[in-house]
């Protein structure tokens, strides 16, 4: 993905489904003030999720379903007050979900 995007700081939405794209996710778009959806699902990313994203403030959605992660899911997830839909489904992680998952008021 594109570094130039950081830059677009009242970005509020990211939707790159269905093999739009593929590679990692640089952990500055963990940057981005306004993003309410960060949709990649059906795609090939491949690495871990950067845990720089679950510190973006009023993240709504956020859709990984049918790629190539792998690692954990953070704990960090369980920062992500807003979040109200995730889908980390058809990938390669490993490990359990985080119990902090259960913090998550909106999801």
């Amino acid at each position: 993905m594109p570094l130039e995007l950081q830059n677009l700081t009242d970005l509020r939405f990211i939707i790159l489904e269905e093999g739009a794209t593929g590679g990692t996710i640089p952990s500055e778009y963990g940057t981005f003030p306004r993003l309410h959806i960060l949709d990649l699902n059906f795609n090939s990313f491949t690495g871990s999720v950067p845990v720089e994203l679950y510190s973006t403030p009023f993240l709504l959605q956020l859709d990984l379903n049918s790629n190539f992660f792998t690692g954990t899911i953070a704990t960090e997830i369980g920062s992500v007050q807003f979040l109200q839909f995730v889908q980390f489904e058809a990938n390669r992680f490993s490990g359990t979900v985080p119990t902090e998952v259960g913090s998550l008021a909106s999801l």
